[in-house]
């Protein structure tokens, strides 16, 4: 009798084990996967009634691991979401909407989707966000997307097929589409739409998930998808995506942090290689004319570039290394917003040292033109007005009866805006002044400032930053625009300089004189 409830409870214990390792799923009672029957590429069903796609071979894979076994229920989208959230069938895939968070549950994302808008390309509007309002914009039903588009002052027309709306789109019924990327590739190359093109659209990507009524089988799936994700079995399948139909799944600030590193390495090598003619940093070790000028450059550019590099590779490694339950998502915009920052820091410098290069190069030439200056000058002061602090203003002060000059508009502008922008970034509150009138049969310009002032380290080089040891591009110092200005008025046989504002007892005061021909 002891031996026989032994067994008996052995038994049972084990039938419960095999229960819970397949959560109760048997071949007598399979798992149903709802899918969409017309989700091509993802799921759909073929001529010969057979389930197919990336999301079927996937399942299968999952299922496979997880040992449980399930059968597909094919229908179409409207009745297949419904399902899922009714739980009428146990399992689909689905992009994460917070609108349904507290009525289904999701897995971790298995990958992320990013939008594109498709449009005729002999359309004269290049389609984004800016551009769509008072279009017509076609859309499979997405209550975020239709929100951005509302917004944004767009006309949305809900379509169920994607693919009768690019016909539609060829033969003008609406201005765009609106899709996922791969959705965009795939229909475009399959139906041959010769006459449409497609884009980007900056908006933030969608997660395809999992989703079921069941939580404790999700618990199990992302478990699963740890795993298949560590041995490269979602790559494995997914990455055919990109493969075959052109998709980029790498978001756009990764393509900036990689444009960055090439420019990097072709500045590193523009230093090993110093006596090459056309390389940026040879020109200016030879406008120099000192070795030692040249290893100080040197130096201190390195110092400049290593820093937003250090930051950029610091931040994108935390974010590879860190998974989304692992960090919240307002940290993670944090770190892109820093990593994007940076990349802009490190770009603007790389625009500065070739403007530099051009001018010192002499491949930038200036062309003399008839110039209103009165004009040109009140333009200057409005576009820095709109970005100035809160306390501060700007003023002009201009020759009475007008002033006309045979000048290099370009040379006018560049130099001029340089001074307004150095003032403005150094003044919090106060007034930045404008004054320019004949003198010496050319032009003289000052800007002046209640700002900060300058650091006594930087009086005597401010226009030459990158000549001095030690003396690095930083955060208080005004990166390389004062060295272009400096080499423009050079070139043209002018003078520049800087003192204190002694009249308001702080502050600076920048100013140029450039040999015009004075009109009136």
């Amino acid at each position: 009798m002891r031996h026989r409830l032994v067994y008996i409870l052995l038994l049972l214990a084990f039938t419960l084990t095999a229960d819970a390792d397949n959560l109760g799923y048997s071949k007598e009672k399979p798992l149903i996967f709802g899918i969409d029957a017309d989700y091509a590429p993802m799921e759909f069903v073929d001529e010969h009634g057979v389930p197919q796609g990336f999301d079927i071979e996937f399942t299968q894979r999952l299922m496979s691991r997880m040992d449980i076994p399930f059968t597909y229920a094919p229908n179409s989208w409207a009745n297949i979401a419904g399902d899922v959230l009714n739980g009428k069938v146990d399992l689909g895939m689905m992009v994460y909407s917070p609108y349904r968070k507290d009525l289904t549950n999701y897995s971790h994302a298995v990958f992320r989707l990013y939008y594109q808008i498709v449009y005729k390309k002999n359309s004269k509007v290049r389609f984004g966000l800016r551009e769509v309002k008072g279009k017509k914009i076609a859309l499979m039903k997405s209550r975020p997307l239709v929100d951005t588009l509302a917004n944004a002052g767009a006309t949305p027309i809900i379509v169920n097929d994607l693919v009768k709306a690019f016909f539609d789109l060829d033969k003008g019924k609406y201005d765009a589409v609106i899709c996922f990327r791969y959705q965009a590739r795939y229909h475009l190359e399959k139906s041959n739409f010769t006459n449409l093109a497609s884009s980007d659209l900056a908006l933030t990507p969608r997660e395809y998930c999992y989703v079921s009524h069941s939580k404790e089988l999700i618990d199990a799936i992302n478990e699963m998808l740890d795993r298949m994700e560590t041995d490269g079995e979602i790559e494995d399948v997914y990455g055919n995506i990109k493969a075959a139909f052109g998709k980029n799944v790498i978001p756009m600030w990764v393509w900036i942090f990689l444009a960055t590193i090439i420019i990097a390495g072709l500045i590193t090598m523009i230093e090993q290689q110093r006596r090459a003619k056309k390389r940026i940093l040879s020109e200016m070790m030879r406008a120099k004319k000192s070795e030692e000028l040249k290893d100080i450059f040197l130096s201190n550019l390195s110092h400049a570039l290593r820093t937003p590099l250090n930051a950029i590779i610091g931040f994108s490694d935390l974010l590879l290394n860190s998974s989304n339950s692992q960090m919240p998502e307002d940290e993670q915009k944090e770190l892109l917003e820093l990593i994007n920052n940076n990349g802009l820091q490190l770009l603007h410098l790389i625009n500065e040292l070739l403007s530099l290069s051009d001018i010192i190069g002499n491949s930038q030439t200036f062309e003399r033109t008839v110039t209103d200056i009165v004009q040109a000058m009140s333009e200057y002061a409005s576009e820095t007005r709109m970005q100035l602090k809160e306390r501060v203003e700007i003023r002009v002060e201009e020759p009475v009866g007008g002033l006309r000059a045979f000048i290099d508009a370009k040379l006018l502008r560049l130099v001029t805006m340089h001074m307004l922008d150095n003032a403005r970034l150094y003044t919090s509150d106060g007034t930045i002044t404008l004054a320019y009138y004949r003198k010496d049969d050319g032009l003289y310009v000052e800007v002046r400032d209640t700002g900060s002032g300058l650091p006594d380290k930087l009086k005597e080089n401010i226009f030459a930053l990158l000549s001095d040891r030690n003396t690095y591009i930083q955060e208080e110092t005004p990166g390389l625009g004062l060295s272009i200005c400096k080499a423009i008025i050079d070139k043209v046989g002018g003078k520049v300089g800087v003192t204190d504002n002694k009249e308001s007892g702080r502050g600076s005061i920048f100013w140029f004189w450039t040999p015009v021909k004075i009109l009136t």
